[in-house]
This record gives structure tokens, C-alpha cells and sequence, in this order.
């Protein structure tokens, strides 16, 4: 019975680490495809405004190729990483990216381009903050209820320090200014705070305070208002606010369903504004049609798939937290994306993952990936430090002789119950060597009992034959008397 099972568990491990190994590489294979795909459509894309502001056509895709080896690099590193000690950094990656946040906006620290101050340049390299920021805010919301999801009674416990924390946050990519980042940012915490269990009732309440403050932001500032004014009705100003929108559907009607061909497209001769970077889908619509866009949707819907899939297969409360949070940030940008440029939701400048230009972003969602990577391989790496583990002297001889190490390939519980059958026979066989020596002993205490008694019986015996003849004696002397005096009597 216990072999059977054995074999049963060795057959569940296995299929578990197929099915892992599986969704590692269908998940990897996703975000290749996706980052080739880019690298294409941005080479169409920005080939034309390349060569009009550096005279290289391959001047966008030269960085965007050395931002795929930077961010191939900290993928793999990052899928290393076990999650426990992610968690350990999540604290500290939150403050660091708080003060990153504040050094974009210092003048002479943060580098402000077209009314932005969204980076740090550092060498040859453009930092962005705001991307660290999603990775910063789903490790630290994910740490939070994977710690306190038992705790959270009171919304005061969700409030502080948790929720000062990520307002301050939002506030300052808000500042920069960057909607679109914001809003990636609120809607992954949100979506993690639902996913982690929290009450209801806390849950709705957050939403509509998320509400308002989104209400009060787009109110608040001139340019963010024009573009909500611009999503409600683009022909009321069709060359200001609502030229973005109405570029990117000619470009969507212009392709029609095949397409107008690849590198073919009309809108990038600046027409489209940010063809390569924000607005990179409609230019996919215009070359490759309706069936370039559905490739492009049914590749986020596989990643979302697996990223959930390899989430909920975890055993650990903060991997599936991560790795959902991820998910859901990368999937909910690629949405905000899409909803923008096809005019579903309002413009908010937030480039596609994977897809568009851009290195600080493709290698943050890079980061993001490896670490859903890891988190599909954490159950098969603590099977395997389970059988690299030094062999175990837990259990002992039953008579208390030498502690015998665990053979390889033999479970704990095989082990320990050999032992104890080992112990129990050889406990009997004591006991029976014991019986037998009490049993001689016994045998030796009998005859020498039965020796002692006989020698008494026989001293009894004389005694008695003693005692009885001292008795018999005066009895026959009696006699003797009697008969004497009665031959006397004849006598006279």
C-alpha cells in the first residue's frame, strides 16, 4: 500500500512540474512573440520620423534592440529570485521609489520634455520612475494582505500606513503629470485588494473614493478636462484635442480587415502623432488590418491566461498575490491602451506593453514577467531542495543502538516505519530472550525449591517418625506395664 502510494506521489510531483515547466515556457514564448512582433511594427512605425530627426531609419530600433538584451538580462535575473526574498525587499522598494518620485520633479534633477518631468537621465539612459513605481506598488500591496489579511477589521487598518502610502504615490506620478500611469497604478492595487480578500463593503468604499478622486483630477486640470471633453465628442475640436483620436480611426478604417500592408501605412507620415509609441495599435489596424489587431488581442488574452494560471497554482498567498497583481497591471495597461486609441476610453498617454517603443517600460514589464517566472518554477525548486536536503537521523534503533541514515530515493515515512518495524522485532526478540532467561530461572528456582522441599519433607519425615516414635514409647510402655502387671497377678 505504501509503495502504491509512493508511486502515486512520484507521478503527482511529475505531472506537477510538467505542467509548471509548461506554462513557463508557453508564458515566455507569449512575451517573445509579442516583444518580435514590437520590434517589427515599431521598425514600420518610426522608420519615417527616424530618418527625418537622425537620418538612420534603424535609430528607434537600435535602442529599442538594446532595451530587449538589458531587459532579457533582468528577466532571467529576476526569475531566479524566490519570492521570499521579494517580499523581504518590498518595504524598502515602496520608500526608494518614493523618493525617486520626488526627484523627478526637483528642476535640474528630472529632465522635462513636451510639459512632462516623467525621467532621470542617467549616463545615456533615461530613467522613468513612474514604471518602477507599478512593480514598487503590486510587490508592496501584495506583502500588505499577504501579512495582515486576517487583520484587517477596521478600515483604519487598510487606511494607515497602506493606503497614505499609495495616494502619495498616485499623487506625484499624477504630478508629473501622468494619467495614465496613475490610473495603471490605482487600478492594479485595487484589483489586488479585491483578489486578496478584503471585505466588500471596503472594497466599494475605496471604489468610489477612487471615483471622486479621478472626477476631482480630470476637473482640476485644463489639459486633462480638454481630453475627457475630446472623448465625449472628437468633432467639436477635430484639430486640437480630438486630432489624436480622430487620426487613429482612419487609420483603424483605413486598413480594413487584411490590412493596407506591412510598412504600407499612410498615417506615419505625421499624421499620427506618437505612431511608434502610444498610438503604435492603430498603426497595426492600418497595416495588417483587423486580423493584426486580433493577433494583438488574442496575445495579451494568452498572456493574462497563463499569468493567472501560473498565479492560482501557487501555494503561496503573497506568489499568487504577485503574480495576479502583475498580470493584471500588464493586462489592464495593453486595455487602456487599446480603449485609447480606438476611442472606447479617454486618451491617457500610456504606451502598449511588449509592442510600443520604449525601454524604461520594456524593461520594467520584463522585470514583472520574470518574476511570474519564478513564480511558476517555486513549487518545483522546493521539491528539489526537499531532495537535495542532507539525510535525515530522525528516527532511532528501538533498542537504543546507532542512528542509521535514510537511504536515497526512500521516503521519511518508509524510513521511519521500516524503523519501527525493525525496533518492534527486535524488541520482541529482547523480550522473548527475556521471558526465556526468567522461564530457566524460574525452572532453576523451582527445582531448587523442589530439592529444599523434599530435604525439609524428608527432615519433616524423620521428625515426624521421631516425634512419633517418643510418642509410641510410654503408649508400649504402657502396654508393656499392663501385660507385666497382669503376668504378675498371675504369678501370685
Amino acid at each position: 500500500m505504501a509503495t502504491r502510494q509512493t508511486k502515486s506521489q512520484k507521478k503527482d510531483r511529475a505531472k506537477k512540474k510538467t505542467r509548471d515547466r509548461k506554462n513557463y515556457y508557453r508564458l515566455l514564448g507569449i512575451v517573445f512573440v509579442m516583444i518580435l512582433f514590437g520590434m517589427v511594427m515599431v521598425l514600420s512605425a518610426s522608420s519615417v520620423r527616424a530618418i527625418a530627426s537622425n537620418g538612420d531609419a534603424y535609430y528607434y530600433i537600435k535602442k529599442q534592440l538594446i532595451s530587449v538584451i538589458i531587459g532579457s538580462a533582468v528577466l532571467f535575473i529576476f526569475s531566479q529570485i524566490p519570492s521570499s526574498k521579494l517580499q523581504k525587499i518590498a518595504p524598502h522598494a515602496i520608500f526608494i521609489t518614493l523618493a525617486m518620485l520626488v526627484a523627478v520633479l526637483i528642476p535640474g534633477v528630472g529632465k522635462y520634455v513636451g510639459g512632462s518631468s516623467r525621467w532621470i537621465p542617467i549616463g545615456g539612459f533615461h530613467l522613468q520612475p513612474s514604471e518602477i513605481a507599478k512593480i514598487a506598488v503590486v510587490l508592496y500591496t501584495a506583502d500588505f494582505l499577504s501579512k495582515r489579511k486576517n487583520n484587517l477589521s477596521d478600515m483604519k487598518d487598510l487606511v494607515y500606513p497602506y493606503g497614505l502610502i499609495i495616494a502619495a504615490i498616485a499623487l506625484l506620478v499624477l504630478k508629473q503629470p501622468d494619467l495614465g500611469t496613475t490610473v495603471t497604478i490605482c487600478l492594479a492595487a485595487f484589483t489586488l485588494i479585491f483578489i486578496g480578500g478584503v471585505s466588500l463593503r471596503y472594497v466599494a468604499a475605496i471604489g468610489i473614493t477612487g471615483l471622486i478622486a479621478g472626477t476631482y483630477a480630470i476637473y482640476s486640470s485644463k489639459y486633462r478636462f480638454s481630453r475627457f471633453a475630446a472623448f465625449l465628442n472628437p468633432e467639436a475640436d477635430p484639430l486640437g484635442a480630438g486630432y489624436h483620436i480622430r487620426q487613429g480611426l482612419i487609420a483603424f478604417g483605413s486598413g480594413g480587415i487584411f490590412g493596407v500592408g506591412l510598412g504600407m501605412s499612410r498615417q506615419k507620415y505625421f499624421y499620427l502623432p506618437a505612431a511608434h509609441t502610444d498610438f503604435i495599435f492603430a498603426i497595426i489596424g492600418e497595416e495588417l488590418g483587423l486580423l493584426g489587431t486580433l493577433f494583438t488581442v488574442s496575445l495579451f488574452a494568452a498572456f493574462t491566461y497563463y499569468g493567472i494560471r501560473i498565479s492560482f497554482q501557487s501555494k503561496n498567498l503573497f506568489s499568487r498575490l504577485l503574480g495576479a497583481g502583475f498580470t493584471s497591471m500588464i493586462a489592464l495597461q495593453a486595455l487602456i491602451n487599446m480603449g485609447a486609441v480606438t476611442a472606447v476610453l479617454p486618451i491617457t498617454g500610456i504606451p502598449m506593453p511588449f509592442i510600443s517603443y520604449g525601454g524604461s517600460s520594456l524593461i520594467v514589464n520584463l522585470a514583472a514577467v520574470g518574476m511570474l517566472l519564478g513564480i511558476a518554477l517555486e513549487n518545483e525548486r522546493e521539491v528539489s531542495l526537499r531532495e537535495r536536503a542532507p539525510r535525515l537521523h530522525a528516527v532511532e534503533d528501538g533498542l537504543g543502538g546507532k542512528r542509521k541514515p535514510i537511504k536515497k530515493g526512500r521516503s521519511i515515512g518508509e524510513a521511519s516505519k521500516k524503523r519501527a518495524s525493525t525496533g518492534s522485532s527486535k524488541a520482541k526478540a529482547a523480550s522473548s530472550t527475556r521471558s526465556a532467561k526468567s522461564s530457566k530461572t524460574k525452572s532453576a528456582k523451582k527445582e531448587s525449591a523442589k530439592s529444599n522441599t523434599q530435604k525439609t519433607r524428608r527432615v519433616k519425615v524423620n521428625a515426624g517418625s521421631n516425634k512419633r516414635r517418643r510418642n509410641s514409647g510410654p503408649h508400649l510402655s504402657r502396654v508393656g506395664s499392663r501385660q507385666s502387671t497382669s503376668k504378675n497377678k498371675r504369678r501370685s
